[in-house]
This record gives C-alpha cells, sequence and structure tokens, in this order.
C-alpha cells in the first residue's frame, strides 16, 4: 500500500517539492536500467574519497620505508669498511664466548654427576 503524501504549497524561494508519482513513474524506471552504472559510479566515488583520505598516511609510510632503506644501506656498508684483522677479531671474541658457554655447561653437568655419586655412596 502506498502512502499519500499531502503537498504543501511552496513558500517563496523555497525548492521545489518533487511529486510522489513523477517519482515512481519516471525515476524508478532510470534507476533499476541504470541499476549497475550507478552502482560503479558510487564504488568509484568512494574509493576516490578513501584515498584522498588516506594519502598522507601513505606519504609517512612511503617517506618511513626511505628512512629505513638509508640506514639499512649505511648498516650495510659499516661491515665493508672493516679491515681483515677488526673481522678476525670478532670472529675469535665471538669463538671464544662460544667455547665459554660450552665449558659452563660441561661445569654444571659435572657439579651435577658429583652430586648425583655422593648421594649414591650414602
Amino acid at each position: 500500500m502506498r502512502k499519500r503524501i499531502k503537498h504543501r504549497t511552496p513558500t517563496p524561494g523555497a525548492v521545489e517539492q518533487i511529486k510522489p508519482e513523477i517519482v515512481e513513474e519516471e525515476i524508478m524506471p532510470f534507476v533499476l536500467r541504470h541499476e549497475d552504472e550507478i552502482i560503479n559510479y558510487i564504488k568509484d566515488k568512494a574509493t576516490k574519497e578513501t584515498l584522498k583520505s588516506l594519502s598522507p598516511l601513505l606519504e609517512k609510510l612511503e617517506e618511513a620505508v626511505k628512512q629505513q632503506d638509508c640506514q639499512s644501506s649505511e648498516a650495510a656498508e659499516a661491515p665493508a669498511i672493516m679491515n681483515y684483522e677488526e673481522q678476525l677479531k670478532k670472529l675469535q671474541e665471538a669463538s671464544m664466548a662460544k667455547v665459554k658457554e660450552k665449558e659452563l655447561k660441561i661445569a654444571e653437568r659435572m657439579n651435577k654427576l658429583n652430586t648425583r655419586l655422593s648421594n649414591i655412596r650414602k
């Protein structure tokens, strides 16, 4: 069932109201015929507005990526500058640290074994 809208007489300078008969008879068939086009138009507009609102964030992200690339390239250049002796010293220090860790583990195991043996003897 359709409700009838009561029409007021327009006041001077006011926008003229559209009669419901015109909407139903003329505009709705147009909308139904061009439904896909209207939907695509609305999607395009929404996408453009979203990209406009996101553009400052995207610019900041691009700047951050550029800065990170610069920092990583500087960090990559630093080891290449070291000479052979410095690299050798670093490798020796790293290997000594590993040896010390293994010695500590062995000492812990020996202590555990000694405590077990002493408990067995009692």
